[in-house]
Protein backbone atom coordinates (compact mmCIF):
# COMPACT_ATOMS: atom_id res chain seq x y z
CA UNK A 1 0.00 0.00 0.00
CA UNK A 2 2.90 2.34 0.74
CA UNK A 3 4.28 1.63 -2.74
CA UNK A 4 0.86 2.48 -4.20
CA UNK A 5 0.86 5.79 -2.35
CA UNK A 6 4.40 6.48 -3.56
CA UNK A 7 3.39 5.73 -7.16
CA UNK A 8 0.38 8.02 -6.86
CA UNK A 9 2.52 10.82 -5.43
CA UNK A 10 5.11 10.54 -8.19
CA UNK A 11 2.34 10.59 -10.81
CA UNK A 12 0.76 13.70 -9.28
CA UNK A 13 4.16 15.44 -9.13
CA UNK A 14 4.84 14.66 -12.79
CA UNK A 15 1.44 16.08 -13.77
CA UNK A 16 2.22 19.24 -11.78
CA UNK A 17 5.61 19.83 -13.43
CA UNK A 18 5.64 22.99 -15.61
CA UNK A 19 7.51 21.15 -18.34
CA UNK A 20 5.63 20.59 -21.65
CA UNK A 21 7.34 17.31 -22.53
CA UNK A 22 4.78 14.75 -23.69
CA UNK A 23 7.04 11.74 -23.11
CA UNK A 24 7.37 12.73 -19.45
CA UNK A 25 3.91 14.13 -18.80
CA UNK A 26 2.11 11.01 -20.05
CA UNK A 27 3.57 9.09 -17.10
CA UNK A 28 1.53 11.22 -14.69
CA UNK A 29 -1.94 9.73 -15.34
CA UNK A 30 -0.37 6.34 -16.05
CA UNK A 31 1.28 6.22 -12.63
CA UNK A 32 -1.86 7.43 -10.88
CA UNK A 33 -3.90 4.74 -12.63
CA UNK A 34 -1.31 2.09 -11.68
CA UNK A 35 -1.40 3.19 -8.06
CA UNK A 36 -5.18 2.87 -7.89
CA UNK A 37 -5.05 -0.57 -9.51
CA UNK A 38 -2.37 -1.85 -7.14
CA UNK A 39 -4.31 -0.46 -4.17
CA UNK A 40 -7.33 -2.45 -5.35
CA UNK A 41 -5.20 -5.60 -5.52
CA UNK A 42 -3.95 -4.99 -1.98
CA UNK A 43 -7.51 -4.74 -0.69
CA UNK A 44 -8.78 -7.83 -2.54
CA UNK A 45 -5.88 -10.03 -1.44
CA UNK A 46 -8.07 -11.99 0.95
CA UNK A 47 -10.70 -12.32 -1.77
CA UNK A 48 -8.14 -13.86 -4.12
CA UNK A 49 -7.28 -16.53 -1.54
CA UNK A 50 -10.97 -17.22 -1.02
CA UNK A 51 -11.52 -17.50 -4.78
CA UNK A 52 -8.77 -20.13 -5.04
CA UNK A 53 -10.45 -22.26 -2.39
CA UNK A 54 -13.82 -21.90 -4.12
CA UNK A 55 -12.32 -23.04 -7.44
CA UNK A 56 -10.75 -26.07 -5.74
CA UNK A 57 -14.06 -27.02 -4.19
CA UNK A 58 -15.83 -26.60 -7.53
CA UNK A 59 -13.30 -28.96 -9.12
CA UNK A 60 -13.83 -31.44 -6.28
CA UNK A 61 -10.14 -31.72 -5.41
CA UNK A 62 -8.05 -31.28 -2.28
CA UNK A 63 -4.36 -31.11 -1.53
CA UNK A 64 -4.69 -33.86 1.09
CA UNK A 65 -5.95 -36.33 -1.51
CA UNK A 66 -3.36 -35.17 -4.02
CA UNK A 67 -0.55 -35.67 -1.48
CA UNK A 68 -1.75 -39.19 -0.73
CA UNK A 69 -2.02 -39.96 -4.45
CA UNK A 70 1.46 -38.76 -5.40
CA UNK A 71 3.08 -40.53 -2.43
CA UNK A 72 1.36 -43.76 -3.51
CA UNK A 73 2.61 -43.20 -7.07
CA UNK A 74 6.18 -42.81 -5.84
CA UNK A 75 5.77 -46.02 -3.82
CA UNK A 76 4.58 -47.82 -6.98
CA UNK A 77 7.53 -46.47 -8.95
CA UNK A 78 9.96 -47.70 -6.33
CA UNK A 79 8.28 -51.13 -6.43
CA UNK A 80 8.71 -51.29 -10.22
CA UNK A 81 12.32 -50.16 -9.90
CA UNK A 82 13.00 -52.85 -7.27
CA UNK A 83 11.39 -55.45 -9.50
CA UNK A 84 13.58 -54.53 -12.48
CA UNK A 85 16.71 -54.38 -10.33
CA UNK A 86 15.96 -57.87 -9.01
CA UNK A 87 15.66 -59.24 -12.54
CA UNK A 88 18.82 -57.41 -13.54
CA UNK A 89 20.72 -59.01 -10.66
CA UNK A 90 19.39 -62.39 -11.65
CA UNK A 91 20.45 -61.99 -15.27
CA UNK A 92 23.91 -60.73 -14.35
CA UNK A 93 24.56 -64.05 -12.54
CA UNK A 94 23.92 -66.03 -15.71
CA UNK A 95 26.52 -67.15 -18.21
CA UNK A 96 28.10 -64.04 -19.86
CA UNK A 97 27.10 -65.30 -23.28
CA UNK A 98 23.45 -65.28 -22.17
CA UNK A 99 23.58 -62.23 -19.90
CA UNK A 100 24.73 -60.01 -22.79
CA UNK A 101 21.25 -60.29 -24.32
CA UNK A 102 19.82 -58.61 -21.22
CA UNK A 103 22.16 -55.61 -21.34
CA UNK A 104 19.23 -53.29 -22.26
CA UNK A 105 18.03 -53.72 -18.67
CA UNK A 106 20.56 -51.07 -17.65
CA UNK A 107 18.74 -48.57 -19.88
CA UNK A 108 15.42 -49.63 -18.37
CA UNK A 109 16.81 -48.98 -14.89
CA UNK A 110 18.12 -45.56 -15.97
CA UNK A 111 14.70 -44.59 -17.35
CA UNK A 112 12.95 -45.70 -14.17
CA UNK A 113 15.46 -43.73 -12.08
CA UNK A 114 14.70 -40.63 -14.14
CA UNK A 115 10.94 -41.14 -13.72
CA UNK A 116 11.29 -41.47 -9.94
CA UNK A 117 13.46 -38.33 -9.80
CA UNK A 118 10.94 -36.39 -11.92
CA UNK A 119 8.02 -37.44 -9.70
CA UNK A 120 9.87 -36.51 -6.51
CA UNK A 121 10.74 -33.13 -8.05
CA UNK A 122 7.06 -32.77 -8.89
CA UNK A 123 6.21 -33.51 -5.24
CA UNK A 124 8.63 -30.82 -4.03
CA UNK A 125 7.11 -28.30 -6.47
CA UNK A 126 3.61 -29.16 -5.21
CA UNK A 127 4.75 -28.73 -1.59
CA UNK A 128 6.21 -25.27 -2.31
CA UNK A 129 3.08 -24.11 -4.15
CA UNK A 130 0.66 -25.36 -1.50
CA UNK A 131 2.57 -23.85 1.40
CA UNK A 132 3.68 -20.53 -0.09
CA UNK A 133 1.08 -19.55 -2.69
CA UNK A 134 -0.24 -16.80 -0.39
CA UNK A 135 3.27 -15.39 -0.05
CA UNK A 136 3.79 -15.53 -3.82
CA UNK A 137 0.54 -13.61 -4.43
CA UNK A 138 1.49 -10.98 -1.83
CA UNK A 139 4.95 -10.66 -3.38
CA UNK A 140 3.38 -10.34 -6.83
CA UNK A 141 1.11 -7.53 -5.65
CA UNK A 142 4.12 -5.82 -4.07
CA UNK A 143 6.09 -6.03 -7.32
CA UNK A 144 3.15 -4.66 -9.30
CA UNK A 145 3.02 -1.70 -6.91
CA UNK A 146 6.56 -0.54 -7.71
CA UNK A 147 6.52 2.81 -9.56
CA UNK A 148 7.05 2.99 -13.34
CA UNK A 149 5.88 -0.63 -13.80
CA UNK A 150 9.32 -2.01 -13.04
CA UNK A 151 7.99 -5.25 -11.54
CA UNK A 152 4.59 -5.37 -13.23
CA UNK A 153 5.30 -8.33 -15.53
CA UNK A 154 6.92 -10.61 -12.96
CA UNK A 155 4.38 -9.57 -10.33
CA UNK A 156 1.45 -10.52 -12.55
CA UNK A 157 3.20 -13.80 -13.39
CA UNK A 158 3.62 -14.66 -9.71
CA UNK A 159 -0.04 -13.94 -8.98
CA UNK A 160 -1.34 -15.93 -11.95
CA UNK A 161 1.05 -18.83 -11.33
CA UNK A 162 -0.07 -19.09 -7.70
CA UNK A 163 -3.77 -18.96 -8.55
CA UNK A 164 -3.67 -21.46 -11.42
CA UNK A 165 -1.33 -24.02 -9.86
CA UNK A 166 -2.81 -23.86 -6.36
CA UNK A 167 -6.31 -24.51 -7.74
CA UNK A 168 -5.40 -26.72 -10.70
CA UNK A 169 -2.46 -28.89 -9.70
CA UNK A 170 -4.46 -31.19 -7.36
CA UNK A 171 -6.71 -31.98 -10.36
CA UNK A 172 -3.88 -33.96 -12.00
CA UNK A 173 -5.12 -37.40 -10.77
CA UNK A 174 -8.57 -36.62 -12.19
CA UNK A 175 -7.01 -35.53 -15.48
CA UNK A 176 -5.07 -38.80 -15.79
CA UNK A 177 -8.12 -40.78 -14.68
CA UNK A 178 -10.21 -39.21 -17.44
CA UNK A 179 -7.63 -40.28 -20.03
CA UNK A 180 -7.39 -43.78 -18.57
CA UNK A 181 -3.74 -43.13 -17.63
CA UNK A 182 -3.92 -43.04 -13.84
CA UNK A 183 -0.82 -45.08 -12.86
CA UNK A 184 -2.60 -46.48 -9.80
CA UNK A 185 -5.28 -48.06 -12.00
CA UNK A 186 -2.98 -49.63 -14.58
CA UNK A 187 -2.48 -53.39 -14.28
CA UNK A 188 1.18 -53.92 -15.12
CA UNK A 189 1.05 -57.71 -14.72
CA UNK A 190 4.59 -58.28 -13.51
CA UNK A 191 6.11 -61.51 -14.92
CA UNK A 192 7.23 -64.13 -12.41
CA UNK A 193 10.61 -65.82 -12.19
CA UNK A 194 9.17 -68.63 -14.34
CA UNK A 195 8.72 -66.19 -17.20
CA UNK A 196 12.32 -65.04 -17.60
CA UNK A 197 12.25 -65.52 -21.36
CA UNK A 198 9.46 -62.96 -21.73
CA UNK A 199 10.66 -60.54 -19.04
CA UNK A 200 12.84 -58.33 -21.25
CA UNK A 201 10.19 -58.10 -23.97
CA UNK A 202 7.58 -57.23 -21.37
CA UNK A 203 9.72 -54.48 -19.84
CA UNK A 204 10.61 -52.83 -23.14
CA UNK A 205 7.19 -53.08 -24.82
CA UNK A 206 4.75 -52.68 -21.90
CA UNK A 207 6.35 -51.60 -18.64
CA UNK A 208 8.55 -48.73 -19.83
CA UNK A 209 6.10 -47.24 -22.41
CA UNK A 210 3.25 -47.37 -19.88
CA UNK A 211 5.38 -45.87 -17.11
CA UNK A 212 6.75 -43.15 -19.41
CA UNK A 213 3.28 -42.18 -20.62
CA UNK A 214 1.37 -42.22 -17.32
CA UNK A 215 4.13 -41.05 -14.99
CA UNK A 216 6.06 -38.55 -17.10
CA UNK A 217 4.60 -37.54 -20.46
CA UNK A 218 0.96 -36.93 -19.48
CA UNK A 219 1.83 -35.09 -16.21
CA UNK A 220 4.14 -32.85 -18.25
CA UNK A 221 1.31 -32.25 -20.74
CA UNK A 222 -0.93 -31.24 -17.85
CA UNK A 223 1.73 -28.91 -16.48
CA UNK A 224 1.94 -27.38 -19.95
CA UNK A 225 -1.83 -26.77 -19.91
CA UNK A 226 -1.59 -25.10 -16.49
CA UNK A 227 1.35 -23.00 -17.68
CA UNK A 228 -0.67 -21.81 -20.68
CA UNK A 229 -3.58 -20.85 -18.43
CA UNK A 230 -1.15 -19.10 -16.11
CA UNK A 231 0.32 -17.07 -18.98
CA UNK A 232 -3.15 -16.03 -20.13
CA UNK A 233 -4.16 -14.99 -16.63
CA UNK A 234 -0.87 -13.13 -16.21
CA UNK A 235 -1.63 -11.08 -19.31
CA UNK A 236 -5.14 -10.40 -18.01
CA UNK A 237 -3.82 -9.22 -14.64
CA UNK A 238 -0.82 -7.25 -15.87
CA UNK A 239 -2.26 -6.08 -19.16
CA UNK A 240 -0.06 -4.65 -21.88
CA UNK A 241 -0.04 -0.87 -22.18
CA UNK A 242 -3.45 -0.49 -20.55
CA UNK A 243 -4.73 -1.67 -17.21
CA UNK A 244 -7.07 -4.68 -17.18
CA UNK A 245 -9.70 -2.48 -15.47
CA UNK A 246 -10.54 1.02 -16.75
CA UNK A 247 -9.07 3.75 -14.53
CA UNK A 248 -9.56 7.12 -16.20
CA UNK A 249 -7.63 10.13 -14.91
CA UNK A 250 -8.69 13.61 -16.05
Amino acid sequence: MNLSVLTYTIGAMIMALPIPIHGLKKWGPRLIGDSIYSAVLVNVYGGILYLIQEISQALGVSWANFGTWIETVISEEISIYTFVRAFSGLFSSLDPAIAIFFAPLSYVISILTGIITATETFLVLAFIINNYYGLFIALGIGLMSIPFRVGRGIGASLISFSIVFEAGLPYLPNFLQGLGMNPLDIELGMPTSAQLNNALTYMTTILIPTAMTSLLIMPLVYLGILSGLSMGLSYAIGGSQKLPIPVEIF
